[in-house]
């Protein structure tokens, strides 16, 4: 590892001229992390890391959900010098996380002048996105078809949930420019699933509409930040972790809002949109559920703009995660561990194959764990809930304990094998939760601590 040796030498001014100019490299090259999903923990140990590397020690780093500061106490003159940024925006752009940790890992290396890495970054935050709107939207469509067709749906719930889903993409992306409340959005994308199921029911009482209804819900719910929420507690940031699955429940709320008022609506002009128990996964359906996933998988990749290289690898995960789940279930052992159970072997096959893909674990867990979200548990909840049932309370705890196990299970494979096998110490000083979003070295190859003086 690289280490430049900092402000000695330098001028008091040039000094802190150059401490701004590293802390400023070092936050927003962290800012394209955390606002991409990346949890506190990796946020806060890519600060330490990139200022490391430039020589700067004494520093504070912290980060809440919409605050990210870092300071640097020159310990001759004991002069404090700050920088901090607001988190304006969140999105999922896996092509520009990647890129972000790619320049990590050079700057751990072998650092590039502080010039030449201020470009870089400026690079990375306004470059251009990997690929055209279109294929985005193409991919949410697929997200929403593979869904449809993982629950059992035939070719006319398939192209029903297409339409549904790419349809929400456009009015939820039309409303985002505007500046509308995420929430408002989640409520006017739930509503839509109904609408066209209801359709679909006329055009074709044959079929269950409620299919349609399940793809949307799963669609609208992949982009939830339920495993940063959990990461960040896990790993000790309890106000960032709080803040973030307020943020999630927050978005189910105006999914719930949308999907039960419109299945409400429905229900007046005779149209009772209903759970078939068929609607489950069963061992006999297993080959189509794979391929199913695959389509999902696939479709997630290009609406959050994985790097092409990874795609095989996230498809192949996303399968296997699908593979694990069916077989947990027909074991009786209940929807929430086996989800657990299949988000675990995800996380124990992702530190694998990440270093074959050069991603971050991130990238490939959130996306291969994406058919498994509970679509199908909420929108039961919400049937319930619409029918004054009680047990659709237990049905939406159910569908919320999935979704924690989902990202627990995936959090803690990635612990055991990074705990026994890596990553880089030089990339964290503590290790509580295991790093996601920064690039991992396993090995138990002793990093050798610099101790320069600055």
């Amino acid at each position: 590892m690289a280490v430049s040796n900092g402000t000695a030498g330098m001028s008091s001014t040039d000094a802190a001229a150059y401490t701004r100019a590293v802390l400023d490299i070092a936050i927003r090259v962290t800012e394209v992390l955390f606002t991409n999903g990346a949890g506190a923990e990796d946020a806060v140990a890519a600060m330490q890391a990139v200022t490391h590397a430039y020589g700067l020690r004494n520093i504070e780093a912290d980060i809440t959900h919409t605050l990210i500061s870092l300071s640097w106490e020159n310990p001759a003159t004991y002069e404090t010098i700050s920088r901090s940024r607001n988190v304006k925006y969140r999105t999922l752009d896996y092509h520009k996380l990647t890129r972000a940790t790619e320049l990590i890992g050079r700057i751990i290396e072998d650092p590039p002048t502080v010039p030449d890495a201020r470009r870089q970054v400026a690079a990375i935050v306004g470059g251009a996105p990997a690929y055209p709107r279109a294929l985005r939207r193409l991919g949410w469509a697929l997200v929403g078809t593979g869904a449809a067709l993982l629950l059992g749906g035939g070719l006319i719930v398939a192209a029903a949930s297409f339409v549904a889903t790419l349809f929400i993409d456009v009015i939820t992306s039309a409303l985002q420019k505007r500046r509308v409340p995420v929430f408002y959005q989640s409520v006017v994308g739930g509503a839509i699933g109904p609408l066209v199921a209801a359709v679909v029911y006329t055009l074709d009482p044959r079929v269950n509409p409620s299919l349609v209804v399940v793809a949307t819900i799963i669609m609208l719910l992949a982009g939830v930040t339920t495993f940063g929420a959990v990461h960040d507690t896990l790993s000790g940031f309890y106000v960032t972790g709080t803040a973030r699955l307020v943020e999630a429940v927050l978005i189910t709320s105006g999914l719930v809002a949308g999907v039960l008022g419109a299945t409400l609506l429905l229900a007046r002009f005779g149209i009772v949109l209903q759970i078939d128990g068929a609607m489950a996964p069963t061992i006999s359906g297993l080959p189509m559920q794979l391929i199913a996933a695959v389509i999902i998988v696939f479709g997630f990749g290009f609406a959050v703009q994985v790097p092409l290289r990874a795609f095989w690898a996230v498809c192949a995960l996303g399968a296997a995660a699908e593979l694990f789940y069916s077989l947990l279930v027909g074991t009786e052992v209940g929807i929430v561990f086996s989800s657990a159970g299949a988000a675990l072997a995800v996380g124990l096959l992702a530190a694998i194959v990440v270093l074959v893909v050069r991603v971050p674990p991130l990238v490939v867990v959130v996306s291969a764990l994406i058919p498994l979200v509970p679509g199908l548990a909420l929108f039961q909840g919400l049937l319930q809930v619409a029918d004054a049932d009680i047990n659709g309370l237990m049905s939406l705890l159910s569908a919320a304990a999935v979704a924690a196990a989902l990202a627990a299970g995936a959090i803690l494979g990635q612990y055991l094998v990074q705990a026994v096998l890596g990553p880089a110490r030089k990339l964290q000083r503590r290790f509580v939760g295991p790093l996601m979003a920064l690039p991992i070295q396993l090995g138990r190859k002793k990093v050798h601590e610099h101790t320069d003086r600055v």
